[in-house]
């Protein structure tokens, strides 16, 4: 019989070995993690590329291994973020559907979506269970480090889509970036389309590689900043300034009208926008990850500045068209419901919608990107103050506006509402090339213009170039049509 110490000796070597033995496990556990998510990620991308090629059955194949690594893992990302196992799960089951109907068109756009979200997974561009992501503005300029290493290899077809992965994760770090600077903001978002546009074109992918540089610097110097609540307001100032030129005129023509049911279509319709925005940032917030929101978000801003664009050359139009003090009064002398008419009045609504939906969004996704990284306190500081001094910057507006008189009032705002046409056309065209309903395709002969959103594209420039012929006409003809009137008049009392 063994003496008790050699006994004590055997079991502690005993539990020397099973603690090594669970550590080593764990590590190998850890690796073949690791390996697993670059494994199921090449299996969703061959699915892809299956379906792309019609190939149903082959696609099927790929997914039941990307299927059979998601029952394996699926309590693990829930443990991480319910968020984006909720996402995950849905669109398994969306893709499980589609293959059981040989549905290919929707197993080709649910598979495009579910490789995002494994990649985003793999890249912690997802919000964890504690409300934070680990998508940081530092591992956003090493993933455009990694895309910048492809361009100099040559290797066009993964740079392409290491950028077009970029422009959807994008919205995970721009709140960093707009707080701390508008113009490197303005920069970066068209610098993402010119390296998409730029790679897609045979003859042009070199040239990617300088604004892949140009970016990196960019953003690097960024990296690391501290927040206060000054930034939080500046982000509703930067934001809701050209929404409040657009809602404060509409405002201000309604009260010089008279018309108080215009004046109620119009905060009608900008409270329904305020609304939206509340709602979107709460599903961002609490149901979604701002990169999954982040593609919806570009078309989003893209449909909305265009539609506000559009309604806006109307307005300036009719502003300076009333501009003449003979016309805005025998305007007012007819009856109000003659005067702004039902449709009038809805397309003034729309315009106020359109106009705060598409600065709301930006606003409401950039403060809920800051809410994890300064205090509560600060960040309802901030925010309260940016939209203090909007508030206050609103009332200055239709108060200066209505004691002013008729034409310089009108002949100044129908300027200002051209700028803004002119402007929400050709950023709303960016977003969508960003989006990717657009193709990304620039020329280098164009020239470009981050005040006015002119952009080297002939798909913004040519929208622009037609609203500036167009203002150019009805200027002219309207010059020329007073000078036939004066003329005339002229002639009449003349002969008399």
């Amino acid at each position: 019989m063994l003496p008790f110490a050699a006994i004590r000796v055997i079991l502690l070597i005993g539990a020397l070995f099973i603690w090594s033995g669970g550590t080593i496990a764990a590590a190998a556990t850890a690796t073949t993690s690791n390996d697993t998510i670059g494994t199921v990620i090449a299996n969703a991308e061959r699915m892809v590329a299956q379906l792309d090629a019609g190939n149903l059955d082959t696609a099927s194949d790929s997914f039941a291994l990307v299927k059979q690594w998601w029952k394996t893992n699926k309590a693990g990302v829930k443990q991480q973020s319910l968020t984006m196992s909720l996402e995950i799960d849905n669109q398994i089951a969306g893709l499980s559907l589609a293959f059981l109907n040989k549905d290919a068109a929707k197993a080709s756009d649910l598979a495009g979506t579910l490789r995002f979200s494994l990649r985003n997974y793999s890249d912690g561009a997802f919000t964890d269970n504690s409300g934070k992501s680990e998508m940081t503005l530092d591992t956003y300029v090493m993933k455009l480090q990694h895309a910048a290493d492809l361009m100099r290899k040559q290797a066009w077809a993964d740079a392409l889509d290491e950028v077009k992965l970029l422009q959807r994760q994008w919205l995970s770090i721009e709140g960093d970036v707009v707080s701390q600077s508008q113009t490197k903001y303005n920069n970066a978002e068209r610098d993402l389309v010119l390296m998409d546009a730029y790679l897609s074109s045979s003859d042009k992918q070199a040239q990617a590689l300088p604004v892949a540089i140009r970016l990196n610097e960019s953003l690097t110097t960024l990296i690391g900043a501290q927040y206060s609540w000054w930034d939080a307001a500046l982000i509703p100032l930067r934001e809701g300034l050209e929404g409040l030129l657009v809602v404060g005129t509409l405002l201000m023509y309604a009260k010089k009208s008279g018309s108080a049911a215009a004046k109620r279509w119009v905060i009608g319709g900008s409270s329904i926008a305020v609304l939206v925005c509340l709602v979107v940032g709460f599903i961002v917030a609490v149901l979604l990850s701002s990169s999954a929101f982040g593609h919806n978000n570009s078309l989003i801003n893209g449909w909305t500045g265009v539609c506000a664009s559009v309604l806006l050359l109307y307005v300036s139009y009719w502003l300076h068209r009333n501009s003449d003090v003979k016309r805005w009064n025998k305007l007012l002398q007819m009856k109000s419901s003659e005067a702004i008419t039902s449709g009038r009045m809805i397309s003034l609504a729309l315009l106020a919608f359109f106009a705060i939906v598409r600065e709301g969004l930006e606003t409401v996704i950039f403060l809920v990107g800051m809410g994890g990284k300064m205090p509560g306190t600060e960040l309802a500081a901030g925010i309260a103050a940016g939209f203090g001094i909007l508030a206050v910057c609103a009332v200055v507006l239709i108060k200066m506006g209505t004691r002013l008189p008729v034409k310089p009032v009108f002949l100044v705002s129908s300027v200002i509402v051209f700028y803004l046409c002119f402007k929400f056309m050709g950023s709303g065209i960016h977003s969508l090339q960003m989006a990717g309903v657009i193709p990304s395709t620039v020329e280098d002969y164009l020239p470009e213009r981050m005040t006015f959103s002119i952009y080297p594209s002939w798909y913004s420039t040519l929208p622009q170039l037609t609203f500036v012929v167009i203002a150019v006409a009805v200027v002219s003809f309207q010059k020329l049509s007073g000078y036939r009137a004066g003329k005339r008049l002229n002639i009449l009392t003349s002969t008399k």
